[in-house]
């Protein structure tokens, strides 16, 4: 009965976190623990082996949808392993949990300002980011196939990667809860293709993960398997769905109370390491 549990729980949280661009390790871990007494090394080792064939999943899915901007996800995903590096250097130094409690704050606050219904929409052509975005190692990036076009800055994306990698790194998070909603409301990129490079960064941050944690004897294959299966069953319903949801503003909607769950998975796991300290 439990496992059967545990294989519905694993699709739900497969196919949102799919919808929304997160991947849903940091819905995951805390419930494996609280719910179902993994303990914390085992329940990250478990959630990075499902997340892994659920992000490969959900990426050839937007490979043959044409929604993912890799050159985005490269800009990202390099300066992010950099950051990740440095991020848990600085652990030894920094008042970690006293940091990571300002984060949910931080998270939370996020996903509230973005269920606020705005009483008028900011000009795409205005503003403080517009003009940043305009200085050198600024381009223009153009999806023919969706139809849509957006004007990146190279050196603040790269920036941004690293410092997103530092905060997983720093807080022992994953990064794409920070990254999909930063992509859109930062980057003012199109939510569907936020969410698919977002995917399309999981792919690489899942596999180092997995292979780091079967390394360290954290991948139980009797606990990780039934999850690897759950985890592509909801990345294909989550394909699915993401058909199904409009584009723009309820798309946004739905990654901001992700975004809110995510705070709440990141208080869980504040409170649960006052106990024993563990990342993931």
């Amino acid at each position: 009965m439990q496992e059967l549990l545990l294989f519905i729980v694993g699709v739900i949280v497969s196919a949102f976190g799919t919808t929304v661009g997160f991947g849903g390790g940091v819905f995951l871990v805390p419930i494996l623990i609280i719910f179902f007494g993994y303990n914390i090394e085992i329940a990250i080792g478990s959630t990075m082996s499902a997340m892994m064939p659920a992000a490969i999943i959900a990426s050839l899915f937007n490979l043959r949808d044409r929604s993912i901007d890799y050159l985005v996800g490269i800009l990202i995903q390099f300066p992010a392993m950099a950051g990740t590096v440095l991020g848990a250097f600085m652990v030894a130094f920094l008042p970690v949990r006293e940091l990571q409690l300002i984060f949910v704050v931080f998270v939370l606050g996020i996903g509230m300002l973005m269920l606020l219904p705005k009483k008028k929409e900011a000009p795409r052509h205005a503003g403080i980011m517009y003009s940043i975005r305009r200085v050198p190692t600024t381009f223009i990036r153009k999806n023919r196939a969706k139809k849509l076009a957006y004007r990146l800055n190279g050196g603040l994306v790269s920036l941004f990667g690293f410092v997103s990698g530092t905060v997983a790194g720093l807080f022992g998070i994953g990064g794409g809860f920070l990254q999909t909603p930063m992509m859109i409301k930062l980057f003012r990129m199109p939510a569907q293709i936020a969410t698919s490079t977002s995917l399309f960064i999981l792919v690489v941050t899942s596999f180092t993960g997995f292979i780091s944690h079967f390394l360290l004897g954290n991948v139980l294959w009797s606990r990780s398997l039934p999850l690897m299966i759950a985890f592509s069953v909801g990345s294909l319903i989550g394909n699915l769905l993401k058909k199904r949801t409009p584009r723009g503003k309820k798309l946004e909607r739905l990654i901001a109370i992700g975004l809110l769950l995510a705070g709440i998975g990141v208080l869980l796991n504040l409170l649960m390491k006052t106990g024993g300290g563990f990342s993931f």
